[in-house]
């Protein structure tokens, strides 16, 4: 079975992530530009993962023996810069292998639309339907396409940072950042030291950046749990800033000048917080359902409104586009704003966070600090993960059994997964991943002690009615 989750398809290398899956999915994106009478040619790039150039191949083979022109790009790239071309190209899909942060035994394929976004619900809804439809798969070797000129070698990675580079504020130019940038292994090492040069950063070190399809026997995930060494990295190293992206370049850790480790929430505040205050641009904020109540807080500050979506980017491009918002991104990691791609961006969050620090003049930590104080936010979040629940027992609970809360919720939504509400805009969500087979919780709540109660009245309560 072929499913899309909200990162696109994935699955474990030699289970569902097949030749025979592969191609299945490449024809029935075939059959769907065949329909659309689209005569554009798609765009093809591909991870570090095991088998992603290969499978690369795979797909090319497929949309060259359907009579579609293909630009493969011949090394790794990010996801991003797939995403950059479609949209610069004016071309009308792009397609990725790439499982993003998920373990190294599983792989996957991305696929993005006109203007450089995520393919929408109703897209992969008719890709996964004509490929587990038992499609007739059409393919023409490398060799054979090649010499036809059906298949083309392609690279618009200088095109892509000289883009990135528009973004970048004037103030990089005289920077004194000492920088070092953990690649995990993933599709950025190749690019980093070119965006560390054409930048301008003052001190660039990098780590992580040699191939390894086993990414150290972990998730390539930039989160604090993966992190814990490049912490002590950061700290020993007396670097400014620590940012480390994920296997295909579209998600964001950063740790501070402390070894403090932000995630996405605070990534996002920093960035809007610096557009709106220094760079003179307006607009409101969109955010997944998984995401801080700061970027509520600090849109009511300056007068805009915070959006919140669904988790899975086209969510949150798609309320961009309709609300005019001048930045969107989600908890996990990854955003973008109105006149860049469409998509979440490593190395374009990056970008924007430097372009604070050297703007502000100040460290990471007082910049966090700052925005804290000046939309009051004092609150604590917690995030956790647990594997082997029933999920269709405790989504059913869910509908009925509020979990035994230290206060009553005044509101409970079931959109993605199920949020509780509370007063003073605290909040749980407990959803399945879409990526993942895993259950995720997150909170928010004013004290550490009321996190602490109410995590175990989650985990209580999936014990009970999740087993």
């Amino acid at each position: 079975m072929i499913k899309f989750g909200t990162g696109g398809f994935r699955a474990e290398i030699a289970d569902g992530f097949t030749k025979e899956n592969i191609q299945k999915t490449a024809q029935a994106v075939a059959k769907l530009i065949k329909a659309e009478k689209s005569t554009h040619p798609v765009i093809v790039g591909f991870d570090r993962r095991f088998l992603s150039d290969i499978a690369a191949g795979w797909v090319a083979e497929v949309l060259a023996g359907n009579n579609i022109k293909v630009k493969l790009f011949n090394r790794p790239v990010p996801t991003p810069v797939v995403m950059y071309g479609v949209m610069a190209d004016g071309v009308d899909y792009g397609i990725t292998i790439t499982a993003s942060h998920n373990p190294y035994n599983h792989n996957g394929m991305k696929i993005c639309v006109k203007g450089g976004a995520d393919a929408n619900v109703e897209t992969t809804n008719k890709i996964s339907k004509i490929a587990n439809s038992n499609v007739k798969v059409k393919t023409i070797s490398l060799s054979t396409a090649r010499s036809k000129g059906l298949i083309i070698d392609y690279d618009n990675t200088k095109e892509y940072f000289k883009n990135l580079q528009s973004f970048a504020s004037k103030n990089l130019k005289d920077n004194t950042l000492r920088v070092i940038f953990n690649a995990m292994h993933g599709a950025c090492a190749e690019y980093a030291p070119y965006y560390a040069k054409l930048l301008k950063i003052n001190k660039f070190d990098m780590v992580n950046d040699s191939i390894d399809p086993y990414f150290e026997h972990q998730s390539p995930a930039p989160n604090k749990e993966s992190l814990e060494d490049f912490k002590k990295q950061v700290i020993r190293g007396r670097y400014n800033v620590g940012v480390a992206v994920d296997a295909d370049g579209d998600r964001l850790g950063v740790i501070d000048e402390h070894g403090e480790f932000y995630n996405n929430n605070i990534i996002m505040a920093i960035c809007y917080y610096y557009l709106i205050k220094y760079c003179d641009q307006k607009g409101d904020i969109v955010k997944n359902c998984s995401t801080s109540i700061i970027l509520d807080r600090l849109a009511d500050t300056f007068g805009y409104k915070c959006h919140e979506v669904p988790v899975g980017f086209k969510y949150t491009s798609s309320k961009m586009k309709e609300t005019d918002a001048l930045l969107g991104g989600e908890s996990s990691g990854g955003l973008t704003m109105r006149g860049y791609t469409p998509a979440k961006d490593s190395f374009f969050s990056i970008t924007l966070l430097l372009s604070a620090m050297a703007t502000m003049k100040k460290s990471l930590s007082q910049i966090v600090k700052k925005i804290k104080e000046e939309c009051g936010y004092i609150c604590t979040t917690v995030d956790g993960e647990i594997q082997g629940t029933n999920r269709k027992k405790l989504t059913k609970s869910l509908l009925k059994i509020t979990p035994n809360f230290s206060y009553k919720p005044i509101k409970t939504t079931h959109e993605d997964g199920t949020k509780f509400w509370f007063e003073g805009g605290n909040w749980v969500l407990i959803r399945y991943s879409g990526t993942e087979n895993l259950l995720r919780y997150h909170m928010e709540f004013s004290t550490e002690i009321e996190c602490e109660r109410n995590q175990k009245a989650i985990l209580n309560y999936i014990n009970k009615y999740g087993k």
